[in-house]
């Protein structure tokens, strides 16, 4: 594969389109999830067997994020287009088989260890559940059930990495649609059929695991990535990716750690806490996923291969022009979510075994996530940047002290605000995480536009209260109706409305992402 430079103008359209097309996948993902989700809220509600599922499944995902898809990923990638840059597809085959090879055996004894020790990992994950017998037991038995979830996903995180550097980008976000809908079967097919039903619903998980890692196979078979044992743990490419790792799975415990605080926290808050969370975080999930998790999977290779070639300048115009699209399109879902939290949360969920209390708890849960949501991930894009660099270990400094700032708040804020005082701590450490990250950018990197970068926030900031001004009034009109037909095509208008109002005064304004995202539609639409 050859490598060479592109105009800055070139890199920003390529960095777009890939993102199209990544956050087009996932966003087919997405919404298999919010459908999956649905299901889950219907057959299980929020108190009972779906409390022990959200922490036993947590756990195996708490594990797959820090050492596969974050640290892993963070020091994967760099080094892997650093090699296709340097050597061609030889090369990054090469060290693609040795590195297969060892993150195989570790996930392996990972997955075997996690299902031996499963009754301490809970009793730390989530020690209220020691007072009530049958719900540690259960939690424990679906521990182990899901633990080996990690292998599979591992594993798909490094076919993820390599064909993206390759220049593949569709089936590895194509995976989780697969995985969701592995989700939906078991806990529809299953759920009359198994004595513990929420067993359905694991099983399901398990299969979708699999599914993800399927679907990238054909993938690797047209990069010529073969997966073939190589046990030459030695070579310099190995190690340099080691070496990253150290400082990359510091930082990625940082953001994990959190989560496993609030899940300790969050099991001694009253029944419902843990679900409550669990989903008001799957919806802010939505748009970062398709958005801004999308944006940083283009963008790393992009930046990665900027840095290898030393395009400064071209490596400074991509980071500032993927930041800004971050934030032109976070800000206006965060002000959408915050607007109409408790209208989407009645629509998508309220039916079954999920009550009207359940639609409050994670309404205002919801609310409180999403404070955070442009600041999450403009520190994830910034994270990337300082990745491409091959730079691991100042991102996990500074997350290392957001931490302890959201540790410190979620202790403070839990007692009066209970669960919505945890989710507000997690959007307070995202925002000292992004400043601290920015701060950082700007010491490292004199010529980046900070001035002109901060003025175009502002703008998207100040359109996004138009907008929220606007449809405000929709969500009072959404909640009075009388049927789950009209309250869904309520609903829906009054974001349509919202997007279009964004949008429209975003063109008006000529703001740069918002031209920049209508040239890529109508290249999309000739084609």
């Amino acid at each position: 594969m050859s490598i060479t430079k592109m105009t800055s103008a070139g890199e920003k359209g390529q960095i777009a389109k890939k993102a199209s097309v990544v956050g087009g996948s996932t966003l087919l993902s997405r919404l298999a999830g919010l459908a999956r989700d649905q299901v889950t809220s219907y057959f299980f509600g929020t108190v009972g067997p779906i409390e022990a599922f959200v922490v036993a499944f947590r756990i195996p995902n708490l594990f797959r994020r820090l050492l596969a898809e974050g640290a892993f990923t963070a020091a994967f990638v760099p080094v892997f287009t650093a090699a296709l840059a340097e050597g061609g597809q030889p090369a990054a085959a090469a060290l693609f088989k040795k590195v297969f090879t060892l993150l195989a055996l570790a996930l392996a004894a990972l997955s075997l260890a996690g299902v031996i020790f499963a009754p301490a990992i809970v009793s730390l994950m989530a020690p209220g559940f020691r007072a009530d017998p049958e719900q540690f037991r259960l939690t424990v038995f679906l521990a182990r059930l899901l633990f080996p979830y990690i292998f599979f996903m591992g594993l798909g995180a490094l076919f993820m990495g390599a064909l993206n550097s390759c220049g593949y980008f569709a089936a590895p976000a194509l995976g989780p649609f697969m995985g969701n809908l592995a989700m939906i079967g078991g806990t529809a097919l299953l759920f009359h059929r198994l004595d513990m039903p929420i067993m359905g619903l694991a099983i399901g998980a398990m299969a979708g695991g699999l599914m993800q890692l399927a679907i990238q196979l054909p993938g690797l078979r047209r990069a010529g990535l073969k997966l073939r044992p190589d046990f030459n743990f030695r070579a310099p490419g190995v190690k340099k990716i080691l070496l990253l790792m150290g400082p990359a799975t510091l930082g990625a415990a940082v953001y994990q750690v959190s989560i496993f605080i609030n899940t300790i926290l969050a099991s001694y808050l009253p029944d419902g806490s843990l679900p409550f969370l669990y989903y008001a975080d799957r919806l802010m999930q939505f748009p970062l996923g398709v958005f801004s998790v999308a944006l940083g999977v283009a963008a790393l290779p992009t930046l990665a291969r900027q840095s290898a070639l030393g395009d400064r300048a071209g490596f400074i115009d991509s980071a500032r022009f993927a930041l800004g699209l971050s934030f032109f399109i976070t800000i206006p879902a965060a002000m959408g979510l915050t607007v109409m939290a408790l209208p989407l949360v009645t629509f998508l969920f309220q039916r079954g075994n999920f009550t009207e209390l359940s639609s409050l708890g994670t309404a205002v849960a919801l609310q409180a996530f999403v404070l955070g949501l442009p600041f999450l991930s403009g520190s994830g894009l910034l994270a990337r940047v300082f990745y491409s660099r091959s730079d691991t270990r100042t991102p996990t400094r500074v997350a290392m002290g957001s931490l302890a700032t959201g540790a410190g708040a979620a202790f403070i804020l839990m007692w009066p605000l209970q669960h919505m005082g945890l989710a507000l701590a997690s959007s307070i450490a995202s925002v000292v995480n992004f400043f601290w990250l920015y701060g950082k950018l700007l010491a490292g990197e004199a010529e980046f536009p900070h001035r002109d970068f901060l003025c175009e926030v502002l703008s998207y900031v100040l359109l996004a209260a138009v907008m929220g001004l606007a449809v405000w009034p929709l969500r009072a009109w959404a909640m009075n109706s009388g049927s789950f037909v009209l309250l869904a095509a309520k609903t829906l208008a009054s974001v349509g409305v919202g997007v279009l109002l964004y949008f429209g005064l975003s063109l008006a304004t000529k703001r740069p992402h918002a031209v920049s995202v209508l040239n890529l539609l109508r290249r999309r639409f000739k084609k």
